[in-house]
């Protein structure tokens, strides 16, 4: 199998009831090669009509945060994606078996990337993927062992930067320096 057959089977999933909400899928964006891949949870309103991850504002706060972290706008060294691959409406408690449903495809990603490092952003994937009920700020800048040997830090989503004023929310740098610490694994 490889990506563009993986991206087709989770075009057509109907594994949970997500897929009814789902006018695109959002499977990913940025380079196969990548040894960096960035997580979030689940696409939104504007990722659900382009079928691509972090179009909307996260998107454009983690385009920020990729040019002052590694002067990268243009995502060509990092591979981008969310957990769950259809959207999910705002204001929808996530459900642990749309995960669940999800993280195969994750897994196969991963196996086909082989990435030295993962971002996940926000609690819910980093809770999610670490198997803990920790605290944002408990799992933030730490440096966690994953599938075979992956790196994966755990900082803020680029949506709480955008809630709290972007690039100038208070902890826009510590998102920036999180992301030039996980470039030593790459």
């Amino acid at each position: 199998m490889d990506l563009v057959e993986l991206e087709h089977q989770a075009a057509v999933c109907n594994l949970c009831e997500l897929y009814v909400n789902r006018n695109k899928p959002v499977f990913a964006k940025g380079s196969t090669s990548s040894k960096l891949i960035i997580c979030g949870m689940c696409p939104g309103p504007e990722e659900n009509k382009t079928g691509i991850p972090f179009v909307g504002d996260a998107g454009k706060i983690l385009d920020e945060i990729l040019l002052a972290a590694f002067n990268d706008v243009d995502n060509a060294n990092v591979y981008i994606t969310n957990l769950v691959k259809c959207f999910v409406p705002p204001g929808t408690s996530l459900d642990k078996s749309w995960m669940n449903r999800c993280l195969p495809y994750f897994i196969v990603q991963i196996k086909l990337i082989k990435p030295r490092a993962i971002i996940a952003l926000g609690k819910d994937v980093s809770n999610f993927l670490l198997n803990n009920t920790s605290s944002m700020k408990g799992m933030r800048g730490k440096i966690f062992n994953y599938i075979g040997g992956i790196k994966l830090l755990s900082t803020y989503h680029p949506s709480y930067l955008a809630r709290g004023g972007g690039v100038k929310h208070n902890q826009f740098q510590t998102v920036v320096n999180d992301f030039k610490m996980i470039y030593r694994y790459m």
